[in-house]
């Protein structure tokens, strides 16, 4: 069983509309520890809003692209996200099955 937290700041249109809290929980056979970086990345104003609106959650089925200079032109959206994620530091092997919450809080 494992698990993380995060906390992100989140953009529309180029400016900061609030923070979103990530929580993350896993089950299966995993060994290490990884930090990591993602940019979540909306198709469409309903996403976004689902998202704002703390409808949305990441399933075991939601995959990650790795950034690369090219990866925004050919990454699929998966029920209106697609998720880029930047590797910082660690290394972990897994195979388990989870998911991620988020929880958006608007700047007041």
């Amino acid at each position: 069983v494992g698990g993380g937290w995060g906390r992100a700041v989140v953009f529309e249109g180029g400016n900061q509309v609030g923070f979103a809290d990530m929580t993350k929980a896993n089950i299966g056979l995993t060994a290490g520890g990884q930090s990591f970086r993602q940019l979540i990345v909306f198709q469409d104003k309903a996403s976004f809003d689902r998202f704002t609106s703390n409808q949305l959650t990441f399933d075991a089925n939601a995959s990650a692209v790795a950034l690369t200079s090219g990866a925004a032109s050919t990454t699929n959206y998966r029920n209106g996200v697609a998720i880029f994620v930047r590797p910082i530091g660690g290394l972990m092997v897994s195979a388990n099955l989870g998911g991620q919450q988020f929880r958006f809080q608007p700047n007041y």
